[in-house]
């Protein structure tokens, strides 16, 4: 059973993504709450699975909440709901580490199906509308930084796995297809996220088109 906890200020809201998740035979909702300051300490408490939280909160917003739960030891899985029109959130929430962003309009079955991927940590669950805004937001305003401003640059081998992880493969399919371990590649990944400043696979690769060390066409399999 995959425990879920639902944060969003809007109570209206907040019911009806409960009762979708609830209606799934897999998913537990162990608890709600209002805002990021909520989110935070509910976790601590609840120790859920998965984080289902609303990107624009009183207190504290729903990108601060996720960068302060990626500090958190074995904290959740982190989905994130937008009303829509937040271009700018949905670049910071994943760039602070949740691993998907969709929007309040989603169809039920895409939501729980986002929740069971986020809860095994699939990478990038996003929609098209998400997805357009994401491409559209690392190739137009944020594509200008260089890759030179890496204290510690990247090496050739960790922009080969980073390459490999734009393609959304699993560490296990990235060892067969550079013929090198499950534990050397987590070893890369480690030495990227520091490196790059990110805490998440969805992180790195954003940092990475930002600063060019990868290219759009690096992200098609």
């Amino acid at each position: 059973m995959i425990r879920v906890l639902v944060v969003d200020d809007h109570p209206i809201v907040r019911r009806g993504t409960c009762e979708i998740l609830a209606d799934a035979p897999d998913l537990e909702v162990v608890g709600e709450g209002c805002n990021g300051a909520e989110a935070i300490e509910l976790v601590a408490r609840l120790q859920p699975d998965v984080l289902v939280m609303d990107v624009s909160m009183p207190v504290l917003d729903g990108v601060e909440a996720t960068r302060r739960l990626m500090a958190v030891p074995d904290g959740p899985g982190i989905l994130i709901l937008s009303a829509g029109g937040e271009d700018d959130q949905i670049l910071g929430a994943l760039r602070a580490g949740a691993l998907g962003y969709l929007l309040k309009t989603a169809p039920d079955e895409l939501l729980i199906e986002a929740v069971r991927l986020v809860e095994q940590r699939k990478p990038a669950v996003l929609q098209p509308e998400v997805t357009r805004v994401l491409v559209g937001g690392v190739s137009e305003g944020t594509g200008t930084r260089a890759a030179s401003e890496l204290l510690e640059p990247l090496s050739d081998r960790e922009i080969e796995v980073l390459r490999e992880v734009a393609k959304d493969l699993g560490n296990k399919q990235i060892a067969s297809r550079l013929a090198i371990s499950d534990r050397t590649v987590q070893q890369h990944l480690a030495n990227v996220y520091g490196k790059l400043g990110v805490s998440s696979r969805t992180g790195a690769v954003l940092k990475a088109l930002q600063l060019r060390l990868l290219s759009l066409e690096d992200c098609k399999l």
